[in-house]
């Protein structure tokens, strides 16, 4: 529960904090409607239990709604974006192919560049690590850019999902509201899961495999007192979506055949080579993605169009020998071919080696998507494939086909992301057959174990981890936790007045004129960290040689330089030997690249948080 006895002080005081922030500037629209909306929240909540579910079902009808408009724009995309490609003849149907994702790519990599960092990756990683380090924090601008960048992306056909960007949009407009409300940091963490939850609950039209995924993959803790509201919004963002889109919106599934014990060794077939495949996709797509992320220079936001056109080659050669697009975008049109038994076995061959690389080099070259549905469409075509060889030899009938395609899209997901109960409840909940959990069950543990065994990193940390963010280091926030063990980044500034180093002295006044620090970070040409100057510097050599640049007062020594990956105690021993209140925050990844700047004040507000929440 999100509120219990132990909260009421400090729900006490969050209410009291939103009413008296609510009564400062009555004159905006905004803040008239953030007042009134406090006002009702006080009348009928009477109980903290009450204000629970009251949030619950808010973020479970905002996720809901949130995710059909994300679907069927995804949807609008790709009906007038790659698939257009079947009114064309000729040389142009290959042309068109390659050259709409290399398109989309290259706009998608501008826009994260120049415009949201954020939006690059599936989101499930980005959300994990606001649940855990950032005290749930993630702005409300994340689901905006989200949203239109994935439509982007995957309709003009990188070869991506659209569950965990989904994910991301849900989690970031759950902290929007908490954080609008004005709720304290330690209960606007507890709504994320609530967000992951209603999500995939949308999603996949599945609220029981919701509800596992938010325990299972985003917080790892089965006891979380959100449990409740996890289960309130799942249900209601399945509602809506069963609603606007219907009851089978993701893809068909057929009635299957019932599954003989005899045929379990099929089950565990398809668990060994999931697990072989989910293996080796994994760790091609941290390693190219590694190499991807260390490209430097002016045009390094390209690598999304290097992307999109290798997946245009991948798509157009496979749609030479199939006729198929299920390379491109989401592929759920040729997923429930397969289901359906509808696909020979060549051609699920082909499907399936085609979507694994052309899947690999759109996610590891930095486009905006998740890998759910692509790790589903491997699977499936995995499966069938598996099926196809079993009817050539005599040993099943063509209706297996589907089954074992059903059977391997959950140990394939299994294996890649690392949810074994999440992927048994997905399948469960898309057939409704109970007759099926066993060889369901059987081959998912069997490609969770192989990849566990050979990898013990999942890979949303180890995409973390590439990012500089270990989430290791820090366990499950807890009351008992020491808030100085809080990695840096947690209360860092991120948008700074950054100068140039080449910049005259008049020019650099002006962009500081109204900043309310005292030390500002210099940059060269490259984007390069090189030191920092001071306001009085300025304002005091300015007037009188204004023909100076801002180089010329870099100071010197006694700024020392903090990385994310320090703790706030850390970065206070650094102030201490710092002869400034404000210091550098660079990244260990890529070596000057400065994200942000962290003061003394920054640390004592912290401080005077924990204190005020009773901590």
């Amino acid at each position: 529960m999100l509120f219990g006895k132990e909260d009421c002080s400090e729900s006490l005081r969050s209410r009291k904090h939103a009413l008296v922030f609510m009564e400062i500037g009555n004159r905006s629209f905004y803040r008239k409607s953030r007042r009134w909306i406090a006002s009702v929240l006080e009348k009928v909540t009477l109980k903290q239990q009450r204000q629970f579910y009251f949030l619950a079902a808010l973020i479970g009808l905002i996720t809901g709604i949130s995710a059909v408009a994300f679907h069927r724009s995804i949807d609008w995309a790709e009906d007038n974006f790659i698939h257009t490609v079947n009114d064309l003849s000729g040389v142009w149907v290959y042309v068109f192919l390659i050259v709409t994702p290399t398109l989309g790519g290259l706009i998608v990599g501008f826009l994260i560049r120049y415009w949201a960092p954020e939006a690059a990756g599936s989101g499930i990683p980005q959300t994990k690590a606001a649940y855990f380090i950032k005290f749930g924090r993630i702005r409300f601008r994340t689901a905006v850019s989200k949203f239109i960048l994935g439509t982007i992306s995957i309709g003009s056909g990188a070869s991506l999902g659209r569950e965990g960007p989904t994910v991301q949009i849900s989690a970031a407009l759950a902290s929007w509201v908490g954080r609008w409300l004005g709720l304290p940091p330690k209960l606007v963490m507890r709504l994320i899961p609530l967000g992951a939850a209603g999500g995939i609950a949308a999603a996949f039209n599945t609220p029981l495999a919701a509800i596992m995924f938010a325990i299972e993959e985003i917080m790892g803790d089965f006891k979380h007192r959100a449990l409740a509201g996890i289960v309130l919004v799942a249900v209601i963002a399945a509602v809506i979506e069963r609603s606007l889109l219907g009851s089978s919106s993701v893809f068909s599934v057929p009635e299957h055949p019932e599954f003989l014990p005899a045929q379990l060794v099929w089950s565990l077939l398809i668990g060994l080579l999931a697990g072989v495949f989910s293996h080796l996709f994994v760790e091609i797509l941290l390693r190219l993605r590694q190499r991807a992320k260390a490209r430097r220079g002016r045009f390094a936001w390209t690598m999304p169009a290097i992307g999109g056109f290798l997946t245009g080659i991948i798509g157009c050669v496979v749609f030479i020998w199939t006729q198929r697009l299920g390379v491109f975008g989401i592929g759920y049109h040729d997923m429930s071919e397969v289901l359906f038994g509808r696909i020979g076995l060549s051609v699920m061959l082909i499907l399936f080696v085609g979507k694994f690389l052309a899947t690999i080099v759109s996610y590891s070259s930095g486009g905006s998507g998740g890998i759910f549905a692509p790790t589903l469409f491997i699977g499936a075509m995995l499966g069938g494939a598996v099926g196809g060889i079993a009817e050539l030899v005599g040993q099943a009938d063509s209706s297996m086909v589907g089954t074992l395609a059903l059977i391997g899209m959950g140990a394939m997901f299994a294996g890649i992301i690392r949810a074994p109960v999440t992927s048994i409840l997905i399948i469960f909940e898309l057939t409704g057959d109970y007759s099926l959990i066993l060889p369901i069950m059987l081959a998912n543990l069997t490609a969770y174990a192989l990849a566990n065994k050979w990898r013990r990193i999942p890979i949303y940390e180890a995409l973390l981890l590439q990012d500089g963010i270990n989430l290791r280091k820090f366990p499950m926030l807890r009351p008992s936790f020491n808030w100085q063990n809080l990695p840096i980044n947690t209360i860092m500034t991120n948008e700074v007045i950054s100068l140039r180093a080449n910049a005259l002295l008049p020019e650099a006044l002006k962009e500081i004129s109204h900043a309310p620090y005292k030390l500002f970070p210099v940059l060269d040409a490259q984007d390069k960290y090189l030191g920092m100057v001071h306001h009085n510097g300025i304002v005091n050599v300015a007037a009188s040689h204004p023909e100076r640049s801002v180089r010329d007062l870099l100071i010197k020594s006694g700024i020392a330089e903090c990385y994310t990956d320090l703790s706030i105690s850390d970065a206070a021993r650094l102030f201490v030997q710092s002869d400034h209140m404000t210091l550098p925050v660079l990244s260990r990844l890529e070596k000057g690249r400065l994200l942000g700047v962290v003061t003394l004040h920054d640390i004592t507000r912290q401080q005077f948080l924990q204190e005020s929440q009773g901590e």
